[in-house]
C-alpha cells in the first residue's frame, strides 16, 4: 500500500515570503512522523528510539538552517500493532519509522535470520550490530529483503546474551529434556536436539505464559527479564551464555523516506546508525547490572531466585549436540540468495573482531 506524502509545505508563508521578494529565504517545511514499536520504552532498543532518535534527527535537521522542522507522533508498547505485525506496520505506513522485530519475520526476511541459526558465536552485542549494520549496507540479498517489504533499514537492534530463566532448576543439557520453554520465533531452534519443546512467544507474554503453565521457563535476556519481572515466575536462572543476538532494527517506510529532500535522508540514516552503536553500548552496561538486580530483587520472594552457572561442559555439549540448524539453513534458503555466503561473511567477520565462537558453523556447511 503506498503512503500518502507525509510532508506540507507551509504555502500561506511561501505566497507571502515571494509577495514581499523574499525570494531568497526558505518557506517553513514541517515533516510529519508516527514512530512505533510493539514493545515499551523500558526496554533499551525501544527507550532509544524516544530518547535519542527522535531528538537527535530533529536537532539535525533543523541545524540545516532550511526552515525544515519535524513533528512527532510517539506510539510505542504497542499502541499502534503487536509483535506480530512489526515489519507490516511499518511498510504499510501504519507508522512512518519503527523497530522491526525480524527474528519473528522468518516467512518475509529470510536470510535476515543467519545470527539466529549461528548461536554460541559472541556473547558481545556491541559486534554483533558492526556487523549487522556492515552486511545490511553490503550485501545486496539482505538489503533486498527489507526493500521488497517497502522499507528502509536504519540501523540494526539486538540483544544480550541468552540465559535460561525456569521455573525449575536447570543444571545440564539432559534438565532440558521434556521441558516447554519459550522463545521468540526462530530462536525455539536452539533447543533442537535437547527434547525440550519450544512455546513461541516474547518479553511481553513470558509472565503470563510461565504463570499459566503454557510454558515452563523461557531462554532470554537479562535486560528484557528485568523490567518485565518475569524472575517473579521464573526464579531460576541458569547463566549459559549462547550468545548475544541481532534481531532486527529500526526502520523507515520507503515512501516516506523517497518523500524526504536528500540532506533529511541522510540525517535519518546516519542517526540510525548512531542509535545502533549507542544500543550496543547500553546493552553491555546494563547486562551484568541486570542480571545482579534480578537477583536482589528475587531475593526475598516466595521462591528466591537463584543464579548459577550451567554445569561444567554442558554449555559445550549443548553447542555441540544441536543439529547443524546453519547447514539446514543454508539448504532450505539455497533458492531465495547467497545463504552459505551470508553465513561465512558473518562468522568471518565476527572472528576479524576477535570473536572466539563455540562452534564454527561456517566449517560445517
Amino acid at each position: 500500500m503506498t503512503m500518502k506524502k507525509r510532508t506540507f509545505v507551509s504555502t500561506a508563508l511561501a505566497a507571502a515570503l515571494m509577495a514581499a521578494g523574499l525570494t531568497s529565504a526558505h518557506a517553513q517545511q514541517t515533516f510529519k512522523f508516527t514512530i512505533a514499536s510493539s514493545h515499551p520504552t523500558t526496554l533499551p532498543w525501544v527507550g532509544l528510539m524516544s530518547t535519542l532518535f527522535v531528538p537527535e534527527v530533529t536537532k539535525r535537521v533543523e541545524a540545516l538552517g532550511k526552515g525544515y522542522k519535524i513533528e512527532w507522533k510517539e506510539a510505542y508498547g504497542g499502541q499502534l500493532y503487536k509483535m506480530n505485525a512489526t515489519l507490516s506496520s511499518v511498510g504499510s505506513g501504519i507508522a512512518d519509522i519503527g523497530w522491526v522485530f525480524a527474528n519473528l519475520e522468518a516467512a518475509k526476511m529470510p536470510l535476515t535470520q543467519f545470527a539466529t541459526v549461528t548461536p554460541f558465536a559472541s556473547g558481545d552485542v556491541r559486534t554483533l550490530l558492526q556487523v549487522a549494520n556492515e552486511m545490511n549496507e553490503k550485501v545486496p540479498a539482505l538489503k533486498a529483503e527489507w526493500d521488497k517489504n517497502n522499507v528502509v533499514f536504519l540501523g540494526a537492534s539486538g540483544v544480550d546474551t541468552y540465559h535460561l530463566f525456569t521455573k525449575a532448576p536447570i543444571s545440564t543439557y539432559a534438565d532440558l529434556n521434556g521441558k516447554k520453554i519459550s522463545a521468540p520465533g526462530a530462536v525455539g531452534m536452539w533447543l533442537k536436539g535437547s527434547g525440550a519443546v519450544p512455546v513461541d512467544g516474547s518479553l511481553t507474554s513470558y509472565y503470563t505464559d510461565i504463570q499459566t503453565g503454557v510454558s515452563e521457563g523461557t531462554i532470554s535476556i537479562a535486560t528484557g527479564i528485568l523490567p518485565n519481572k518475569i524472575y517473579e515466575v521464573a526464579p531460576y536462572v541458569t547463566t549459559v551464555d549462547i550468545g548475544a543476538l541481532y534481531n532486527g532494527g529500526m526502520a523507515i517506510n520507503k515512501d516516506t523516506f523517497n518523500a524526504l529532500p536528500p540532506e533529511v535522508q541522510k540525517i535519518v540514516k546516519d542517526v540510525g546508525l548512531e542509535y545502533s552503536r549507542v544500543l550496543g553500548d547500553t546493552l553491555m552496561q546494563r547486562y551484568e547490572a541486570a542480571l545482579k538486580a534480578i537477583g536482589e530483587q528475587g531475593a526475598k520472594q516466595a521462591v528466591p531466585v537463584k543464579i548459577a552457572p550451567m554445569a561444567p561442559g554442558e554449555r559445550a555439549k549443548w553447542a555441540k549436540t544441536m543439529p547443524n540448524i546453519a547447514s539446514d539453513w543454508v539448504k532450505a534458503n539455497a533458492s531465495r540468495g547467497p545463504s552459505a555466503q551470508i553465513i561465512r561473511t558473518y562468522m568471518e567477520e565476527l572472528r576479524k573482531r576477535g570473536a572466539k565462537p563455540l562452534r564454527d558453523w561456517d566449517k560445517e556447511l
